[in-house]
């Protein structure tokens, strides 16, 4: 096993990684991609997960793993797309029925600018500089304008990339490979409740948020999604 240490939308993030899976899935996937690519233009890959799954971490193992062995590759997140916090504090979702406060459901699919996600993947493909959005988990809110891509192999990362409903479901011909980590749902609820406190919630605050709207985000996740080119399971990255 080894451990890295990764800097997640503003925040130091710990994770460790099996040898084995470093080896025999992450490199071998990076090599595929490449020679993928080497054939036109910008390669985009999507990887889809339920909320605290590990996606985030995931991603930047791939790209730590490709500059070690030598291949442009980014990755990006989709939390980005969230719509600004002054809408979000301003706007309404329909819950059963009912109207409820999209700031108290934050995360939820509705809460992303999807068309303002799908214009930029459908830029990622043509042009060779571009820059991107990011979620500062400090500020809790959107920066424009914030990364700038020019790898020619691009991952995207996010809850809600091969969601089998509308309008998510056309993200998908958009990608040129797909990945779904799959997520144990009894680990799911730890997680979210330490990336809440990390954000800066109180201890009784993240569980309530992560119990409810978190949670129903994660079960809608693994409810509802397209088939993915590749998947990868906890115990492949524990794997030594």
């Amino acid at each position: 096993m080894s451990s890295y240490v990764f800097d997640i939308n503003g925040l130091r993030v710990q994770a460790t990684y099996g040898d084995r899976f470093v080896r025999e899935r992450v490199r071998p996937l990076l090599r595929r991609w490449q020679e993928k690519q080497r054939e036109g233009e910008r390669l985009i890959i999507f990887l889809a997960a339920p909320p605290a799954a590990g996606k985030s971490t995931l991603a930047a193992l791939f790209e730590h793993e490709a500059k070690m062995i030598g291949i442009p590759f980014q990755a990006l997140g989709m939390d980005g797309f969230h719509h600004r916090q002054s809408y979000i504090e301003t706007h309404t979702v329909m819950r059963e029925g009912r109207h409820v406060l999209m700031k108290q459901v934050k995360g939820c699919p509705e809460s992303f600018d999807f068309a303002r996600l799908h214009a930029f993947v459908r830029r990622l493909r043509h042009e060779e500089t571009m820059m991107w959005p990011w979620y500062d988990r400090q500020l809790h809110d959107v920066r424009d304008d914030w990364i700038k891509v020019t790898a020619p192999l691009v991952m995207i990362e996010g809850n809600y990339l091969l969601l089998d409903e509308e309008p998510w479901r056309s993200l998908r011909p958009l990608c040129d490979a797909s990945l779904f980590l799959v997520a144990d749902m009894s680990q799911l609820q730890e997680r979210l409740v330490e990336r809440k406190i990390r954000g800066g919630m109180m201890p009784h605050e993240a569980l309530a948020f992560a119990s409810g709207s978190d949670m129903q985000n994660a079960q809608r996740v693994l409810a509802h999604r397209l088939p993915a080119d590749e998947t990868i399971a906890q115990a492949e990255i524990e794997a030594r």
